[in-house]
């Protein structure tokens, strides 16, 4: 990767080229260098494998320009380049740029408060997964392999000769630095984060078995704890839920472990709590804005700067300070994530009113704090527009249980563990979705873990209403849940819940 040097050179050296083209109203420049490094696992007892595949890499840098012309504000135009940090590579960009110029009636020019960032009264010490080389990183995913081998072999309840023992998932590294200049600031800023995430699946196929372990952390330390005992976990848990029930379709009370309310909130929450969404009326929440629309033991935020949130920054993508966002207190929707552009544009709207509802008051406003460039991975990425994107997603609950509650509370019924492929129906805004129950779940029987439930003999059909409006109990701590491929680490509570309806699948249409 480049270093937060080089990067603030470049864009200095840029901005004093662009300060001088005559025709241009503002400009910004945006330079990044980002990676996403990925050690797959791969162990198969049964027949040959690597254990853990050759490192495979999603790098980018490059930087992005945005010019504003003198003879329309609301002419803008923008374009990119991979790889070339030279003045030359800026003088191609100009001409790209001017080529696409749009009127934009929409555009309210680049953000500009505040004029010079104020020095960090706290500055949290860098990650050092941002120097990490690749051995530490092979290193955690052997640990994975080796804790995973040794869990099956202490705890297998045969020694089967061909036990169908499978270890799959990932160890990925994501880590990125950004520089940023404009015309509308006095100061270069610039900004780094680094993380890590890791999901392991591990199947034992002569015993129907399947279990889960995830992690995510912002250190070296933290990582290498992580492969210590995640494959241990998955296959413990694996071996917990060997030769699960397939009970009948119905409507059952559930109660949804952390990664399924996570996964909820990633595919069908989060996208409706932002300025964008309100605008063009697809919020699930569409004129609901300071209305009640969860239950009011809930509550829910995001924050770049969560002490223990594995996803931290300071600065957005569009030079502006990070912060908290309070999304929904004790159940009110009282804030959105939003990038600048969209701010203004739902702000200016003249269906503002009917958009956000009779609840917003009349002044409401939305700090932009989300704004950020994010590519194929969770990394940060100089060819990306700014849209608006949570860090550390954190729900956090009044009047919580403990786990055992929640069962009981449930009496009978099926707790859910893990769920996969969710994805709406009908549209963010009706709040429709279905996903499919894939492990880690067990039948709940008088009030207690009775026996496990097969993987994938599940698919969920619901409406997030049926989900966040009304739950029959919430749980007291708020734990860390990974949605494989999000760029959000999320941090939540289980909900006990009446009346969802569960779809048999059959075993030959498992996935």
């Amino acid at each position: 990767m480049r270093t937060a040097v080089d990067l603030k050179k470049f864009v200095r050296e840029a901005a004093a080229l662009l300060a001088r083209e005559r025709d241009l109203a503002a400009f910004e420049v945006y330079c990044s260098s980002s990676e996403h490094r990925v050690a797959r696992l791969n162990y198969t007892s049964d027949i040959p494998s690597r254990g853990v595949e050759e490192f495979k890499s999603l790098n980018a840098d490059g930087f992005a320009l945005r010019l504003v012309m003198h003879r329309d504000p609301h002419e803008t135009g923008s374009a990119s380049e991979a790889g070339d940090l030279s003045l030359e590579a800026v003088r191609a960009a100009i001409r790209k740029a001017r080529d696409a110029t749009v009127i934009d009636p929409h555009f309210p020019g680049l953000p500009a408060e505040p004029r010079k960032l104020p020095p960090s009264k706290e500055r949290a010490p860098a990650s050092d997964l941002m120097r990490a080389k690749d051995a530490p990183i092979a290193a955690a995913a052997w640990a994975t392999i080796a804790g995973a081998i040794s869990a099956f072999e202490s705890h297998a309840p045969l020694k089967l000769p061909h036990p169908g023992l499978v270890i799959g998932g990932d160890l990925s590294l994501i880590r990125d630095r950004i520089a940023i200049g404009s015309s509308a600031f006095t100061d270069i800023r610039g900004d780094e984060s680094a993380h890590f995430v890791s999901s392991v699946t591990a199947l034992v196929e002569s015993l129907d078995a399947k279990g889960t372990a995830t992690a995510a952390g912002a250190s070296l330390a933290e990582m290498s704890r992580a492969g210590a005992r995640l494959g241990r976990d998955a296959v413990t848990r694996a071996l917990k839920l060997r030769h699960g029930e397939r009970p009948p379709a119905g409507r059952y009370r559930v109660v949804l472990g952390p990664q399924p309310v996570a996964e909820i909130i990633n595919y069908m929450v989060l996208g409706s709590l932002t300025t964008g969404a309100f605008y063009s009326a697809t919020s699930a929440y569409h004129g609901r804005f300071g209305a009640p629309v969860i239950d009011a033991r809930l509550s829910l935020t995001d924050d770049p700067l969560a002490h223990r949130g594995p996803v931290r920054r300071r600065v957005t993508c569009e030079g502006l300070p990070t912060g908290r966002t309070a999304m929904i207190r004790h159940g009110r929707l009282v804030g959105l994530l939003s990038n600048f552009y969209d701010s203004h544009r739902l702000l200016t709207d003249e269906h503002r009113a009917e958009k956000l509802g009779p609840d917003a008051g009349t002044a409401p406003s939305f700090p932009v704090r989300s704004g950020y460039r994010l590519g194929e991975s969770p990394a940060r990425r100089y060819d990306a527009h700014p849209g608006s994107t949570g860090t550390n997603v954190i729900m956090r609950t009044r009047g919580g249980v403990g786990d055992r509650e929640l069962v009981e509370v449930v009496g009978d019924g099926i707790y859910i563990g893990r769920i996969w492929y969710t994805y709406p129906i009908n549209g963010q805004r009706a709040g429709d979705f279905t996903c499919t129950v894939s492990g880690d779940s067990y039948l709940i029987r008088n009030g207690k873990i009775a026996a496990p439930l097969a993987p994938n003999c599940f698919r969920l059909n619901a409406n997030i209403e049926q989900v966040f409006a009304k739950p029959l109990a919430v749980g007291k701590r708020s734990e860390t849940a990974v949605v494989w491929g999000a760029p959000e680490a999320y941090f939540v509570p289980a909900l006990a819940l009446e009346g969802i309806e569960l779809a048999q699948v059959g075993a030959a249409d498992s996935d």
